[in-house]
């Protein structure tokens, strides 16, 4: 079975805070303007190095959604 990548978005406020975004079954190439559609307008996207963990699974999810990550989920990858 082949692995899916799931991108992994890095959001960055106006305070210096961050957060991370997941837009699951979207190409990478279109990952940061899919989860600039759901954030501020003041807010930068970026893609990250942080990539999620093969054993995480997108239970309920539908192709071309983008969900936030939970902050301590996020911190267990860092």
């Amino acid at each position: 079975m082949a692995r899916i990548a799931i991108p992994v978005v890095e959001v960055s406020a106006p305070d210096g805070t961050k957060s991370f975004w997941a837009a699951y079954s979207v190409p990478h190439s279109r990952a940061v303007a899919a989860v600039q559609q759901k954030i501020p307008a003041d807010h930068t996207a970026e893609l990250s190095v942080v990539r999620l963990p093969n054993r995480w699974t997108p239970d309920g999810l539908l192709p071309g959604d983008i969900i936030q990550l939970d902050f301590d989920f996020v911190s267990s990858l860092i």
